[in-house]
């Protein structure tokens, strides 16, 4: 018997590792991906990669490449020494895992275990990754482009009806997929796009959801088939990938459709998605300049061009505007001081919020007026004393409100704030509407409920604004609770005695009853500094005032 060589052993044992993988998983989890599959005909398998780890002893198999996830496979093999080199990994492991691995696979080729095409590579360095085949399964890929052209006809063409983001997850990748789609038609997918945005408006959660299926897609194929085309890439440890254009490049032969979806997908990424994702969208357009695309260029100058010549500027003998909604600002020169004025200002940007402009966005503001709002923290920017200028007109009051309404929405600021600063959209309206005229409260209730107080802390010195410009009593403490529930931190024990008055007490307590009870704790916490020294408060008092106290210690200690 012929003694099996060091590397045609190790070879051996990761095809077992890999076979072993494959018949543990249609065992066990037959029946659970066959359901998994049934929930769309847009999906014909479930897994499309088999990434390994290998080093020299131990072998990890992976479904999915990141730098965090788990093995779902980790086996001992023999190890090697010396090490393979270069020349033996590439011209003898490799052709004898392809080998192996390929008979495997196909032996599963009509189960949904396998997607319609398989890659399987090998991590054998840190740094370097082998591909050790790439596996297209024409049945399934034929099965799966029939599926998609019927699910068009039938549920976006001729069925104008609410769908499934399920379905617009896999339908974007695949509209994008060169091995299904081998000529892009970026007209054909922005179409499609268009369409299923169309029939599911009426829903804004499920839109969204829709929405961000296929900016992921586009993203992902802009990044990873795109741009590597014409681009080296590097990918530090942080920070993000630079790319350095290679040498040689024809531009004029680049595919137009291909530049097309490119800066489509820049657009949407700018325009939709969270304002920490902004940048993407912003390199995309650098490296279309870089090869030589006018439009990216232009898109850079002038704006995107989705929005109406009428909505991104006007000017008459009172104000000027221009909005540029690829850098997100607004300019406006404010040419007479007076509410008609600041009006036109805010109408104008009512009007870019609802045609989708960025919510995270920045005003440039020429103005000879120069008010801030009287609440400590917040940034000394043209975009704050904007709306404090406005807030000098009593008769703008609810434009300004219809405005903050219109402008909050959650993990997105003014783009010049940042760190401490940082302030949600809507932020200066809100806060000096509230301190000018308590009508305004409920707009302060809903915008506590929508900021983001992780990223947030201005409503920390707004809330002892408020404390201090009406006090604490019946009418105030649900707004100022309201408050308190956002604030992470904040120096309120100052106020202790006007919460401590009985009539005080008594209405913090109902309120606290109704709220979940970290959250009863947390206002607690925050008033008295600590659950302690209001245990001592408790005990101290006497008369009415203890009762008052107890109510108060109840509704903050419950469990449930």
């Amino acid at each position: 018997m012929t003694k099996m060589s060091p590397i045609h052993a190790v070879a051996e044992e990761i095809v077992d590792v890999v076979g072993n993988w494959l018949q543990q998983n249609e065992e066990k989890q037959g029946k659970a991906m066959k359901k998994t599959v049934n929930r769309t005909s847009l999906q014909i398998g479930i897994h499309n990669l088999l990434h390994m780890r290998y080093t020299q002893d131990t072998l990890e198999l992976f479904t999915w490449i990141s730098d965090f996830g788990s093995a779902e496979h980790e086996g001992r093999i023999r190890p090697l020494d010396p090490p393979l080199n270069q020349e033996q990994m590439k011209n003898i492991l490799i052709p004898l895992l392809e080998q192996g691995i390929r008979q495997k696979l196909q032996a599963y080729e009509n189960s949904v275990l396998l997607d319609y095409r398989v890659q399987v590579s090998i991590e054998v360095q840190p740094s370097e990754t082998l591909v050790i085949l790439h596996e297209v399964n024409e049945q399934k890929r034929e099965m799966l482009l029939q599926r998609i052209h019927t699910y068009i006809a039938n549920k976006l063409k001729n069925a104008p009806y609410p769908t499934d983001p399920l379905e617009s997850f896999f339908l974007s990748n695949h509209l994008v997929d060169p091995l299904l789609f081998p000529n892009l038609d970026t007209a054909f997918v922005m179409r499609i796009y268009e369409r299923v945005m169309e029939i599911n408006k009426a829903i804004p959660q499920k839109l969204k959801e829709h929405q961000g299926n296929f900016i992921r897609a586009f993203q992902h194929w802009t990044e990873e088939e795109f741009l590597p085309a014409y681009f080296h890439r590097n990918k530090p440890q942080w920070g993000r990938v630079e790319y350095t254009r290679k040498a040689g490049l024809d531009l004029a032969s680049i595919d137009l459709k291909q530049l097309e979806l490119a800066l489509q997908t820049a657009i949407l990424i700018i325009k939709y998605e969270p304002n920490y994702s902004r940048q993407n969208g912003l390199d995309i357009l650098e490296r279309l300049q870089e090869l030589g695309y006018t439009k990216a260029a232009q898109v850079m100058k002038e704006g995107s061009g989705t929005l109406p010549e009428e909505v991104i500027q006007y000017k008459d003998p009172q104000i000027e505007c221009q909005a540029h909604d690829v850098f997100s600002t607004i300019t406006i020169r404010i040419k007479e001081e007076h509410a008609d004025s600041y009006g036109k200002g805010l109408d104008f940007i009512c009007a870019l919020l609802s045609r989708g402009f960025f919510r995270s966005y920045q005003i440039k503001l020429k103005s000879s007026d120069k008010q801030f709002l009287d609440v400590p923290g917040l940034a000394k920017s043209q975009t704050h004393r904007f709306f404090a200028n406005a807030l000098q007109y009593e008769e703008l009051l609810p434009k300004l409100a219809a405005y903050a309404r219109l402008a909050m929405v959650e993990f997105e600021w003014y783009e010049d704030t940042d760190g401490e600063k940082n302030c949600m959209p809507g932020t200066y309206a809100v806060f000096g509407l509230a301190l000018k005229n308590p009508a305004f409260f409920p707009l302060v209730e809903d915008y506590m409920q929508v900021v983001d107080d992780e990223h947030q802390s201005v409503q920390i010195a707004f809330t002892s604004a408020l404390i201090t410009r009406y006090g604490v009593d019946e009418t105030t403490l649900p707004t100022i609770v309201a408050c308190l529930l956002r604030c992470q931190d904040g120096k309120f024990t100052k106020f202790g005695p006007v919460f401590e008055e009985p009539a005080n007490l008594e209405a913090l307590a109902a309120i606290m009853k109704i709220q979940v009870p970290y959250e009863a704790r947390h206002v607690a916490e925050l008033i008295w500094g600590s659950m302690e020294k209001l245990e001592k408060k408790a005990q101290a008092a006497k008369g009415d005032l203890a009762h008052s106290f107890a109510s108060v210690l109840s509704a903050a200690n419950r469990k449930k």
